[in-house]
């Protein structure tokens, strides 16, 4: 079983930043107002405390959820502080790449549940306020690509 002695801690940390990172880039492609940003947290992190599926990663999901956690107020702010909307995602979605990297030495198994679960996050933020908007779904897409999931 994998847990977080598996991981360098860079590999760590890139694994960690990853939810929010996914949270974060969602939200910043839809079009909406306050009321949906809220809805779009709330269910980016029910999905990240309860993931949907279950499998041979739930231990490894369970230890990063707390540090994931730890990292939702301060996340971000000091590596794209200024940079546009566009660079901004650009730059979640490299942190999501280099998570997916990360989990390439592990078991195929529970690299594709934590791959999977990833994923989840950014479907729940996208479906949280009025359907997913042309500009998530490929955002969705692309993450899918890029996580090796399909579509």
């Amino acid at each position: 079983m994998t847990d977080r002695s598996d991981f360098t801690d860079e590999q760590w940390h890139a694994i960690t930043d990853a939810p929010v990172a996914i949270m974060l880039a969602v939200a910043m492609v839809g079009d909406h107002g306050p009321i949906s940003m809220v809805k779009e947290s709330a269910a980016g992190a029910k999905v990240m405390a309860v993931p949907p599926h279950s499998g041979p990663a739930d231990a490894l999901i369970a230890a990063i959820v707390p540090d994931a956690k730890d990292k939702q107020a301060r996340h971000d702010a000091k590596e794209h502080k200024g940079a546009t909307p566009e660079e901004i995602v650009a730059g979640l979605v490299g942190d999501v790449e280099a998570a997916s990297k990360a989990l390439d030495h592990i078991p195929a198994a529970e690299a594709t549940q934590v791959r999977q679960w990833f994923l989840d996050i950014a479907t729940a933020v996208a479906g949280a306020s009025k359907g997913v908007k042309p500009s998530e779904q490929e955002l969705l897409d692309r993450l899918a690509a890029l996580l090796g999931l399909g579509t």
